[in-house]
């Protein structure tokens, strides 16, 4: 079975991100592969609320926290990085957090 990472950069978008991400499950629901999010934190000054998603296809959820505030293209490199290094996978994707990449794309 494939395997995707769908990667987010996210930086004070924690509840567009949230509704994104159970928007996303809907989506994969019938497709045959495994899903997994990764979060990159951009240093968010925003605080992250503890969260609870009802996801029922996505696999895990992981959290990189930056110290420092780089914006998306150091936080998606960061991500590939310890994807290649950390991750098996088939694919990545990388999303924006605030909803502007729609879910239905994914298919």
């Amino acid at each position: 079975m494939k395997k995707f990472i769908i990667l987010f950069p996210v930086y004070n978008d924690w509840k567009s991100l949230l509704k994104l991400c159970e928007e996303i499950d809907i989506q994969v629901k019938d497709l045959g592969a495994e899903f997994s999010f990764l979060f990159i934190n951009d240093a968010s000054t925003e605080k992250k609320e503890n969260f609870s998603l009802n996801l029922n296809k996505i696999n895990s959820i992981k959290i990189i926290n930056m110290k420092k505030n780089h914006l998306s293209g150091r936080c998606i490199a960061t991500g590939l990085q310890y994807v290649v290094k950390e991750e098996k996978f088939d694919y990545i994707i990388v999303m924006d957090s605030d909803g502007e990449d729609k879910p239905e794309y994914i298919a």
